[in-house]
């Protein structure tokens, strides 16, 4: 069993989509993203609200080019069930919400992650796959 698993994987959720909403939504730093594609293991995958799966350097690339596009995203993170957390892996369930200044883009997402544990990464976790489900009440 990982050390206290909650908080770090909960901080971790949180840690991470700080980096993407500020990436999203102000002025871009590169290195911003550089720390969000940082945090997944090289062979990371996302599975889209529509249902498409989508490689690591995917994403990346379909982010290098986002910085700054959402002004005055906010990401919030709600719901966080740890549902196991081993030395091998820890498998969490959370409500994503996006809010925006205009609406578009605004949504609540419930997403499912596996996060592997790694020493030298943030919260000693990098993210290994993602599965978002978009909330449509």
């Amino acid at each position: 069993m990982i050390p206290a698993p909650e908080p770090r994987i909960i901080r971790e959720i949180e840690d991470h989509h700080a980096v993407l909403e500020r990436w999203l939504g102000t002025v871009a730093d590169p290195a911003l993203l550089t720390e969000f594609i940082g945090a997944h293991t090289a062979d990371f995958s996302l599975v889209t609200t529509d249902g498409h799966v989508v490689s690591g350097d995917q994403l990346a690339d379909s982010l290098r080019g986002a910085g700054g596009a959402v002004p005055g995203l906010r990401v919030v993170i709600t719901a966080v069930e740890v549902q196991i957390a081993t030395a091998e892996v820890a498998i969490a369930r959370f409500t994503e919400t996006h809010h925006t200044e205009t609406g578009t883009g605004s949504g609540v997402r419930v997403v499912t992650a596996v996060l592997i544990p790694a020493p030298a990464a943030r919260n000693g976790l990098r993210w290994r796959s993602v599965h978002e489900t978009l909330r449509t009440d």
